[in-house]
């Protein structure tokens, strides 16, 4: 079970960029099959018909992002942070979000979140109780996904930063809070 959590202690850097990167691939296809894009960090939309590239170049931003906040954060605590740590990191850190794609199997969160507007709009259609239990199941899957990463970032970014204490953890915090920013005011129009 620690191996979910934390494994930066168990395996070397090299090993985890290659899960990464499969990862990454894996993901981004997902997200193309199930009509899903990755619009910023720790964000998720469905899309009409995405192309295939697009996911790949959702994740590689927020992946750049990551990197450089956590890389800068990384060097603040430890001056010798190497970067290949902090890409393992966040390589591995991202990876359970790829899994979010799932919920859009046959375009369902889609129609689901599609008939609660219209309901909520006034319009006749009756809601759909099952619609509504879906999308509390997804609720639920998306916040054991977040305490997921943000655990997977945070054991991996302390091993690469080799910090220690509250500044580590208020570092680490606002990384994540400009990483969530940054890719949120990057328009995805391409």
């Amino acid at each position: 079970m620690k191996t979910w959590i934390n494994p930066f202690e168990k395996y070397s850097e090299t090993r985890l960029i290659s899960l990464g990167i499969g990862f990454f691939i894996i993901g981004s296809l997902m997200a193309f099959f199930f009509n899903t894009r990755f619009d910023n960090f720790l964000h998720i939309t469905t899309a009409e018909s995405a192309k295939l590239y697009q996911p790949f170049l959702d994740n590689i931003i927020i992946l750049s992002c990551l990197f450089i906040v956590f890389f800068l954060a990384g060097k603040i605590i430890y001056s010798k942070t190497r970067a290949v740590d902090i890409l393992s990191v966040i390589l591995i850190g991202n990876a359970p979000f790829y899994l979010m794609s799932l919920t859009n199997i046959n375009d369902l969160t889609t129609k689901s979140t599609n008939a609660i507007l219209l309901a909520m709009e006034g319009a006749p259609e009756d809601i759909s109780g099952f619609y509504l239990f879906y999308l509390t199941i997804v609720g639920i899957i998306s916040l054991a996904l977040l305490i997921w990463i943000i655990a997977l970032l945070y054991n991996g970014f302390k091993i690469a930063a080799n910090g220690k204490g509250s500044k580590t953890i208020a570092l680490f915090i606002l990384a994540l809070l400009i990483t969530t920013t940054i890719t949120y005011l990057i328009p995805i129009t391409y």
